[in-house]
């Protein structure tokens, strides 16, 4: 009978794992995919296509040059580039990814090639929060199915013994 109650827990403790390892992973996707790779998927609202022929003639840096500036600035991957104007400035803006897959907003004149910006971009904090709601949440399935699973096997030990 003790052999029969261990065989029991054993296998409620592997069902409720199990459901663990199903539910978690639908749920923690955005936390695995990164940040990185969430910006660069982002959608790009393409700026640069907005600039006259007159701002365009004005730019005296070419985008190569700027994004070997932004890189000196921020070490990383350049996820987007575009030439854009922000408050009368023409600026090469840059999506930079760090070793630490932080995500860095980089602005350079593209004028001068002077360091307008470079700080880390808040913009994801929305998708992170949505992850961890979505992973509560299956966290709570998987309690719940796991208290379930306990339950039944509880009745039908005791309708067997």
């Amino acid at each position: 009978m003790m052999h029969t109650k261990s065989f029991i827990w054993f296998f409620v403790i592997a069902f409720a794992l199990g459901l663990t390892f199903v539910a978690l992973p639908q749920s923690a996707t955005a936390q695995t995919t990164g940040k990185c790779q969430q910006a660069k998927d982002a959608d790009d609202d393409d700026a640069d296509e907005n600039l006259s022929a007159e701002d365009k003639a004005k730019v005296k840096l070419a985008p190569e040059e700027a994004r070997a500036i932004a890189l000196k600035k921020v070490a990383g991957t350049v996820l987007d580039a575009e030439l854009e104007k922000e408050k009368g400035q023409l600026q090469y803006a840059f999506d930079i990814c760090d070793g630490n897959g932080k995500i860095w907003d980089v602005e350079i004149d593209a004028i001068t090639g002077e360091v307008i910006q470079a700080e880390e971009d808040d913009k994801d904090d929305d998708t992170d929060t949505a992850a961890r709601r979505n992973l509560k949440k299956a966290k709570k399935v998987v309690v719940k199915a796991a208290v379930a699973v306990k339950n039944v096997t509880v009745k039908a030990m005791d309708k067997v013994f």
